[in-house]
């Protein structure tokens, strides 16, 4: 299940790797498109604060530029996947005690809460690709499938 969770953390830095190259290209990107992707990674390193019990000084929609996301993407891919690769198997199915963003108290795995981040970052990074799709000759691809195809 680690390698799996390993892989799926690959695939997410691929992916949101891709939109943040698009955005890159662009002039002057739609503020929407660039809200959301910084959105993607503050709600990354919110919950990765969670599992870890560390408070974030980041809100979930903060204001990042595009400027340095492909950074902050690496950054936090390296936290996630030195942490899960550190994890005896057994650890994955533990529940982790957190609070939600309104102070609501809650327990979830660290397998759900990773499956969690990638389910939400594909939805925005949807979002995203549609905003910015008629400024580009052509759209960037994040479908998992397309990325297993060339690992």
């Amino acid at each position: 299940m680690k390698n799996y969770l390993l892989h799926l953390l690959d695939y997410e830095l691929w992916a949101n790797q891709r939109v943040i190259m698009a955005l890159e290209t662009l002039d002057n990107p739609p503020a929407r498109a660039v809200a959301v992707m910084g959105h993607i990674l503050a709600a990354q390193q919110v919950w990765f604060g969670r599992v870890l019990h560390e408070t974030t000084f980041v809100s979930i929609w903060e204001d990042t530029p595009v400027s340095w996301m492909e950074e902050t993407a690496q950054r936090q891919h390296r936290r996630i996947t030195s942490y899960v690769t550190s994890l005896p198997e057994t650890n994955l199915l533990e529940p982790i005690d957190y609070m939600s963003s309104k102070g609501e108290p809650y327990k979830s795995t660290l397998l759900d809460i990773l499956t969690h981040m990638s389910h939400h970052a594909a939805y925005h990074r949807g979002q995203v690709v549609q905003l910015i799709r008629p400024m580009l000759p052509e759209a960037p691809v994040t479908d998992f499938i397309v990325w297993t195809r060339d690992v």
